[in-house]
């Protein structure tokens, strides 16, 4: 009990075991310390070492021969105070570098059908929001069931709402007269503006954007502040200047 606490405390098992050693022994050469430790010769010089640049051993030569005792238990806790303080003085410095990694963003990437699933699935952590939707397909290459019977109930049974901004094809208009019983809005574009898109886009939960390659079976989420600003911004421009 009294070894797993020291380790709590910041010592290593084997720390713990040659200070408790010579806590009981008082003093003792490499010889004694290795019999009631029980840990080898060549791992009590590193132990002891370790020991005494935190301040629990101290050695002494007697006739020759180098003795070692332990310090009082109570620098263990100058020891921790010290380290606490420490940690203390350079919190600033790690703070700044931990705001400079939230800044940056975070890509995660999917392969596989099942995979890029996982981006729709993303998108239905956030109750009570808005998803808003880049979709150049005529169809979604996802498994109907997965898509009607499972994402889109299960969408608004957060009331998550979603927009849609799609090329103008007989099938999209089929297409955004079934969506509409399911939360969703859609405005169709020029068809000629969606030419050259190939992937889906949805803007979602105030810091992501999810970006899918049916084709390819290919996913990426992007969680940026910066980025979900600036696409938000086109995709309400674009929203905007359509007509229903």
């Amino acid at each position: 009990m009294i070894l797993k606490k020291l380790q709590n405390a910041g010592l290593g098992e084997r720390e713990a075991k040659v200070y408790l050693a010579l806590l009981e022994l008082g003093e003792a050469n490499i010889a004694n310390l290795v019999k009631k430790s029980k840990i080898k010769r060549s791992t009590i010089y590193d132990m002891l070492e370790l020991l005494k640049q935190k301040g629990l051993v101290s050695q002494t030569n007697l006739k020759k021969r180098t003795l070692y005792y332990a310090e009082s238990p109570k620098k263990i806790i100058t020891e921790l105070e010290n380290r606490k303080k420490g940690v203390e003085e350079i919190m600033p410095e790690l703070l700044s570098i931990t705001n400079l990694l939230s800044r940056k963003p975070k890509i995660r990437y999917f392969e596989g059908k099942e995979a890029v699933k996982d981006i729709f699935e993303d998108t239905l952590e956030y109750q009570n929001s808005e998803v808003l939707t880049f979709l150049p397909y005529p169809y979604l290459d996802l498994d109907k069931d997965y898509f009607w019977k499972y994402y889109n109930p299960e969408r608004v049974k957060k009331k998550i709402w979603m927009r849609i901004l799609a090329p103008d094809t007989k099938t999209n208009q089929k297409a955004a007269q079934e969506m509409s019983d399911f939360l969703v809005t859609t405005k169709l574009m020029d068809n000629q503006a969606f030419s050259d898109f190939d992937v889906e886009i949805k803007i979602y939960g105030k810091t992501k954007i999810g970006i899918i390659s049916h084709q390819e079976n290919l996913g990426i989420i992007i969680e940026s502040k910066k980025i979900f600003d600036g696409l938000k911004a086109i995709f309400e421009y674009l929203w905007i200047i359509n007509k229903d």
